[in-house]
């Protein structure tokens, strides 16, 4: 059975053309000056080639940790942008050091169970700076029906051709992506490999109550890439959690 990236990471780039990594990276920025962040420290979870470190440039960090549990993704980032590079399971984090900003984006937390969420933000509590914060978004059940309920696309990139079928499973909350890479060979023939993703969609609660399990506490939760908080027609949400303050 093909790992999930295992194929796509050759062609992973040519895929996210469409996604704007410098506005996103603004946004997030934005979500940081909101709450008075500047940190010093940044461990990127889910992180796949790299490509937001490009552009998520904060002059007060000194310290950057890029990961992804893609041996393949995590390979093709640039050390130069990414800092260090690691493959690592966001639901068991090797590291000791804590970190004042703790990263994940495009819907990686989707990927991961309701098991490997519980421990992510276990993780993320004991990792997080007292001040630090953990950001991350989510993709929603709005999104999925209206882009991924029965969706078929096609691409072609010269000697290579793209098929990718999309199907949401409103009762059982599973989004699956099914890729076809066709490959072209010099004597005209095709080779063909394949590769299947799945995700499963959270409600909003979920989120909240997962923070509350493990000592976290919500800052904000905002739809879209706006610095809007009412979440309830977002197609994407993203969360930012920091530490429980311990009453003395």
């Amino acid at each position: 059975m093909t790992r999930p990236y295992q194929v796509l990471a050759s062609y992973y780039r040519r895929v996210m053309e469409h996604v704007d990594y410098k506005d996103w990276a603004d946004f997030l920025k934005s979500i940081l000056r909101l709450h008075l962040r500047k940190p010093k420290s940044l461990l990127e979870l889910g992180a796949g080639d790299g490509e937001l470190s490009k552009y998520f440039r904060l002059p007060s960090l000194t310290l950057r940790v890029t990961t992804d549990i893609s041996p393949e993704m995590i390979s093709a980032a640039n050390p130069g942008n990414a800092g260090h590079r690691a493959v690592v399971n966001a639901s068991q984090l090797p590291f000791s050091k804590p970190f004042d900003l703790i990263l994940m984006t495009y819907d990686a937390i989707n990927y991961l169970s309701k098991k490997q969420i519980d421990s992510l933000f276990a993780e993320s509590r004991r990792l997080l700076t007292g001040d630090g914060v953990f950001i991350f978004d989510a993709t929603t059940e709005l999104n999925s029906r209206l882009y991924f309920e029965e969706e078929d696309f096609a691409e072609e990139w010269g000697d290579v051709y793209m098929v990718r079928r999309s199907r949401y499973d409103s009762r059982k909350k599973k989004q699956r992506n099914h890729f076809d890479f066709f490959i072209r060979h010099e004597n005209g023939a095709y080779s063909r490999k394949t590769e299947d993703h799945e995700q499963t969609v959270y409600p909003h609660e979920f989120f909240l109550k997962a923070g509350e399990r493990h000592g976290l506490e919500l800052l904000g939760a905002y739809a879209d890439f706006t610095l809007n908080s009412d979440v309830t027609e977002a197609l994407r949400v993203h969360y930012i959690f920091t530490k429980k303050r311990m009453l003395s």
